[in-house]
C-alpha cells in the first residue's frame, strides 16, 4: 500500500511538473501588416517563438488604414484588445487623447535591454509619452520614399559617380531637370520617372521631404499650415515634371511600377517596402535591368527624407487592463524584435535600431546600403493631432494635391486651398 501511495504521489508530482514545463503566457497580437511584410512578420514571430517556447503569440492581421485603428479603439473600450498591436508613428499626437496607450517606462524596456542610445534621437524622441521617462510606444522600422533606379540606364546617361551612385540629380530643380533631359533621351515614349501622382499619400510623402530639403517646413504653431511659400515651389517642381513629360498625367501605381519593372522608365519614386518585389524578380532573372535603390534626390541645400514608423504599443483599457504577466512577455517581445530586425530590413525598411544599421550585415545588404545612413537625415511630422497617416489630413490633401499636380487646378489654388481646410481643422 506504502508503495501505490508513494506512486500516486510521484506520479501527480510528475503531472505538475510537466504541466508547469509546457505552460505558456498567450500574448494576442494584432497588426496590419500584408504582402510581403506580413510574410516575413509571420516569420519574424515563429522564430521568436523557438527561441522563447513559454510564450504564445496568437497574432491576426487587421484591415491597412482608418478600419484597423477604429476597430482597435472599440476593442479596447470594451476590454477585448490585443496585448500587443502595431500601430504608426505619426498617428501618436491624434490617438493621445483616446486613452489607447498604455505608456512603457524606460525602465520596462532596460529590462529587456533596449535603452535610448541604441535609436536614432528623432525616431526615440518621437515615441515619447507626454511624462518624462516613458514611450507611447517601442518603434520597430521607419519606412520611408527611395528611388529605385535602372542602373544601366544611368550609366549609359553618363549619371552615376566613381561608387555607382546617382550623385549627379542632386543640387536644385533646374540641375535635376537637366539630368532628366538625359534620361528622357534615353527612355522616349515613356517617361522617365514612375510616379503616382494621382494619390495624395505619393504626392504628400515626396513633397514634404522636398519642402524641407528647400527650408520649409509644413506647419507651426505661429503661421499655421504650410507657412511660406516652400510648399507652392515643391508641387509646382512635380507639376513642372508633368508638364515637360519627365512623369505621366494622372499615373496610377500599377502602370508605373509596370513601366519601371519592364525596363522603359529610369526611376521609381515609391516605398522602400517596393524593393523586395524588385530584389525577387532581379534575383529569378525577370528584371532586365542593373537595379539599385537610393535615398531621395536632394533639391536644396539640406537633405531631408520625411519618415514613417511601425511601432509595437501597448494597448490600454480601463475595463480589462493587461495582465502583469502578460505585460512581461510583451516587453520581451519588443526586446527581441529590437534586437532582431535585420530580417525585417528584407522588407525594404529602414531600421531605427542603430547597433542593427551600424553593423556590416545592414550596412552591406543590397539595396537598403543605397539608403542605409538616411537616419542622419530622417524627419516625422510635426506633432499635431491634425497630423497622422490615414487620419483627416489625407482627405483635404486628397481633394487638392492631385488636381494641382496634374494640372486640373493652378498650384497656388491647390495649396491654397488645402491651406485653408487644414487651418480651419487646426
Amino acid at each position: 500500500m506504502k508503495k501505490i501511495i508513494l506512486s500516486i504521489f510521484a506520479s501527480i508530482i510528475l503531472s505538475v511538473t510537466s504541466f508547469s514545463a509546457f505552460a505558456k503566457t498567450e500574448v494576442i497580437w494584432w497588426d496590419l501588416l500584408g504582402g510581403g511584410d506580413g510574410v516575413r512578420m509571420s516569420q519574424m514571430i515563429d522564430a521568436f517563438e523557438k527561441e522563447n517556447p513559454d510564450i504564445d503569440i496568437v497574432n491576426s492581421t487587421l484591415e491597412w488604414g482608418p478600419p484597423y485603428y477604429a476597430k482597435l479603439q472599440t476593442s479596447a473600450a470594451i476590454g477585448e484588445q490585443p496585448d500587443i498591436a502595431i500601430y504608426h508613428i505619426s498617428r501618436y499626437q491624434m490617438a493621445k487623447g483616446t486613452n489607447i496607450f498604455s505608456p512603457i517606462s524606460v525602465d520596462e524596456l532596460a529590462s529587456v535591454g533596449v535603452t535610448a542610445d541604441q535609436y536614432y534621437e528623432p525616431i526615440w524622441n518621437k515615441a515619447k509619452a507626454d511624462d518624462d521617462g516613458y514611450l507611447f510606444g517601442l518603434p520597430l522600422d521607419n519606412p520611408l520614399y527611395v528611388m529605385h533606379i535602372n542602373l544601366d540606364m544611368f550609366e549609359e546617361a553618363g549619371l552615376l559617380d566613381e561608387n555607382g551612385h546617382p550623385t549627379a540629380l542632386n543640387g536644385d530643380f533646374d540641375n535635376f531637370m537637366a539630368q532628366m533631359e538625359k534620361l528622357k533621351a534615353i527612355t522616349g515614349d515613356t517617361p522617365p520617372i514612375s510616379f503616382v501622382n494621382s494619390s495624395q499619400y505619393a504626392i504628400y510623402w515626396w513633397m514634404l521631404s522636398i519642402i524641407y530639403q528647400i527650408g520649409g517646413e509644413i506647419w507651426n504653431p505661429d503661421d499655421g499650415y504650410c507657412p511660406g511659400d516652400q510648399c507652392e515651389k515643391s508641387m509646382q517642381f512635380l507639376a513642372d515634371l508633368v508638364d515637360k513629360g519627365y512623369m505621366n498625367r494622372n499615373a496610377d501605381g500599377a502602370t508605373e511600377q509596370g513601366n519601371f519593372v519592364s525596363g522603359k522608365s529610369a526611376i521609381y519614386i515609391d516605398g522602400g517596402w517596393n524593393t523586395p518585389t524588385h530584389v525577387d524578380l532581379a534575383r529569378k532573372n525577370e528584371l532586365p535591368f542593373k537595379y539599385g535603390a537610393f535615398k531621395i534626390p536632394q533639391l536644396g541645400p539640406t537633405m531631408a527624407a520625411m519618415l514613417h514608423s511601425h511601432t509595437f504599443i501597448i494597448p490600454h483599457s480601463d475595463v480589462d487592463p493587461i495582465s502583469d504577466e502578460k505585460r512581461a512577455a510583451v516587453l520581451r517581445i519588443m526586446g527581441w524584435f529590437s534586437k532582431n530586425s535585420l530580417y525585417w530590413a528584407t522588407a525594404g525598411h529602414y531600421l531605427p535600431h542603430r547597433p542593427t544599421v551600424e553593423s556590416p550585415f545592414f550596412q552591406n545588404m543590397w539595396p537598403n546600403s543605397g539608403y542605409a545612413d538616411v537616419g542622419e537625415v530622417g524627419f516625422f511630422e510635426p506633432n499635431h493631432p491634425i497630423f497622422g497617416i490615414a487620419g483627416p489630413s489625407y482627405d483635404v490633401m486628397g481633394n487638392w494635391f492631385p488636381g494641382g499636380v496634374n494640372g486640373d487646378i493652378s498650384v497656388e489654388e491647390a495649396i491654397q486651398g488645402a491651406r485653408e481646410e487644414m487651418n480651419a481643422m487646426m
